[in-house]
């Protein structure tokens, strides 16, 4: 599936208007188009994570991301729209709308949308990098999910998801938080 990686180091700038939105979209014609058509967006930054080296869920790329920067800029993404992504390489091993892994706070996030994506609508794996004004739209699986010491904050999000449609996992959640994946732990910095 493609997918649009920005790797750690590199930026995005995709600053589209309230009148006129970017819109990352399956290539297929208006009414073919379907939840895991393409990947998504993957973002990688240089800010904090509780896990050495991590490779980013989904298993469609090489790379890591991370590291000791917690001002670490990645770009721009605003009033962006992102619709039938998501790729499922393995079960808990998937492509979300907007995957987040390192990302840092001077990273400018707002205004983003995620429509009937085959996984998570946003997840986040560490990082400090702020974000306002979230839609997750349609979703199969989580709407927010925060993992491996994200400490950011998150500000006005919306999610409406439809009740006959769910992750093959059987676990959606509107917002889930975990800080390794593991009940028992005490990797930092912890997931705020």
């Amino acid at each position: 599936a493609a997918t649009l990686i920005i790797k750690r180091g590199a930026r995005i700038y995709a600053t589209g208007t309230q009148y006129a939105p970017i819109v990352f979209t399956s290539l297929k014609v208006s009414g073919e188009r379907n939840p895991g058509d393409w990947g998504g967006i993957i973002v990688l930054g240089r800010a904090p994570v509780n896990k050495v080296e991590p490779l980013i869920e989904g298993g469609i790329i090489g790379g890591s991301y991370g590291g000791s920067e917690p001002n670490d800029t990645s770009g721009v993404i605003t009033y962006v729209r992102i619709e039938y992504s998501g790729y499922r390489f393995q079960l808990n091993n998937e492509v979300n709308g907007l995957t987040l892994g390192g990302v840092g706070s001077g990273t400018v996030l707002h205004h983003i949308q995620v429509s009937y994506v085959f996984d998570d609508s946003f997840e986040w794996f560490g990082g400090t990098v702020n974000a306002q004004y979230l839609v997750a739209l349609g979703g199969t699986d989580d709407e927010f999910d925060t993992d491996f010491g994200y400490s950011g904050k998150v500000q006005f999000a919306f999610g409406l998801r439809d009740p006959y449609y769910w992750d093959p996992t059987g676990e959606s959640n509107g917002f889930e938080s975990d800080n390794d994946g593991s009940s028992t732990s005490t990797a930092t910095p912890y997931t705020s």
